[in-house]
């Protein structure tokens, strides 16, 4: 019967009988081969994804072993793949030793990958990616807390992870992972997605508050340090710098008031109102100013008034 099988694949590949419909036989020996190449490449790709995972941990171990995996992809994708000579490389290293020993870099590679591995057993899970909250937010609090050494490593933490040299020559830069961000910071979409919605419900509005705390502190210290400016120290006058007065009188506040709408919607209506009133009350130059009592009205909804009680006869 295989024999059979594989004499009628032969047959309709045949370029003398390419008018000739397909018969029952035909059909099955595409079938089976099909599925066979078919296993074949799901299986190279599962190979090809396990032995990235297990590079990418070993490397994540240190900051001097995230290096050392860096260079040896460096040196694979610029260099050997493009035929270029060793002594190429090696020159390429000697300009580069600055940022190559700058401990920034190398902790910032090392952060890169982790993202990069929870990135890739997100797409590997069937879970939705809030399944990855916790994972998320510790990664996350990872780089903020070290922000002060990561220094000028913001773009570097900025590139979508699937998109590394890493993930590049271990060729995982194809893989599709929906609605999860690309980049341990890329904080409305980490926050947006993956963290608040979980924590939307009445019997977690102290944790909803405590996530928010931390994404507010958070932008914060994407100011002071990562945006131009932003380090810059208050004049004598005790004014601050323009990215400084910019945050603190229009983006802070705008975050403050997101954050009671969130909780208002997840429940705590009493609490979330007074603190919008009292926002609002607090900031009446506010370029959003109208659109926060418009909004308050609506959260308000109409008042109704009891009807008249009609004295009995």
């Amino acid at each position: 019967m295989r024999a059979c099988k594989t004499l009628a694949l032969t047959l309709v590949l045949s370029p003398l009988l390419q008018g000739d419909p397909l018969t029952q036989a035909d059909r099955e020996a595409l079938i089976e081969r099909l599925t066979k190449i078919q296993e074949g490449a799901d299986k190279r790709k599962e190979e090809r994804f396990s032995a990235a995972i297990a590079a990418f941990r070993a490397a994540a171990a240190s900051d001097d072993a995230a290096l050392e995996l860096y260079l040896k992809c460096v040196e694979k994708e610029q260099f050997e793949d493009k035929n270029k000579k060793g002594q190429d490389f090696r020159d390429w290293k000697r300009k580069q030793e600055g940022e190559l020993k700058n401990p920034g870099f190398k902790r910032a590679l090392n952060h890169q990958l982790r993202w990069l591995i929870l990135t890739l057993q997100v797409a590997s899970s069937k879970e939705p990616v809030t399944k990855f909250a916790p994972e998320a937010m510790k990664a996350v609090g990872d780089v903020f807390a070290e922000i002060g050494m990561l220094g000028n490593q913001r773009d570097l933490l900025q590139q979508p992870v699937l998109s590394s040299i890493f993930a590049k020559v271990y060729e995982v830069n194809a893989v599709k992972v929906d609605e999860w961000p690309q980049s341990p910071v890329e904080l409305e979409p980490i926050y947006g997605t993956v963290i608040f919605p979980i924590l939307r419900k009445l019997d977690k509005i102290e944790d909803l508050r405590a996530a928010w705390a931390r994404r507010i502190q958070q932008e914060t210290l994407v100011v002071e340090h990562w945006v131009p400016g932003g380090d810059e120290k208050p004049s004598r006058d005790g004014t601050r710098s323009v990215q400084q007065e910019k945050f603190a009188t229009v983006t802070y506040p705008e975050f403050l008031w997101r954050e009671e709408e969130d909780v208002f919607k997840a429940g705590d209506q009493r609490g979330a109102a007074l603190k919008m009133f009292q926002h609002i009350e607090k900031y009446p130059t506010h370029p959003k100013f109208v659109e926060w009592t418009k909004k308050f009205m609506e959260f308000l909804g109409p008042v109704t008034t009891p009807a008249p009680v009609t004295p009995a006869p």
